[in-house]
């Protein structure tokens, strides 16, 4: 029981309190509850993800800016990404939408 309560105190604190209602099960994440509306076998990533995809992206965008200057920066996104392409893809598709243009341009790597 002291072991227990030690794990507790030392940053355990939600396997504890899922540990302490042995009555109401965890919830467990599967791929129909994280994409309702995709299909066997088909993958729908979260909205977080998506925009963690992008924001990676435009850490990589922010690096060149860091060192190479701004102008550079501006000048290599939109041959990338057109920023009209890029607000389109926004309005319509949101960040999954850039986030598949990403990966399908092979910027990612």
């Amino acid at each position: 029981m002291k072991l227990w309560i030690s794990l507790c105190l030392m940053a355990w604190l939600p396997l504890c309190s899922a540990a302490t209602k042995p009555d109401k099960p965890a919830p467990v994440a599967t791929a129909a509850a994280a994409a309702p509306d995709a299909g066997p076998g088909e993958f729908k990533p979260q909205p977080n993800a998506c925009k963690s995809e992008v924001a990676k992206f435009e850490e990589t965008l922010g690096f060149i800016r860091q060192h190479q200057g701004v102008a550079a920066a501006a000048a290599i996104k939109e041959k990338l990404i057109p920023a009209k392409l890029e607000a389109e893809l926004l309005a319509t598709k949101g960040y999954c939408g850039l986030a598949a243009y990403i990966r399908e341009q092979k910027l990612n790597r």
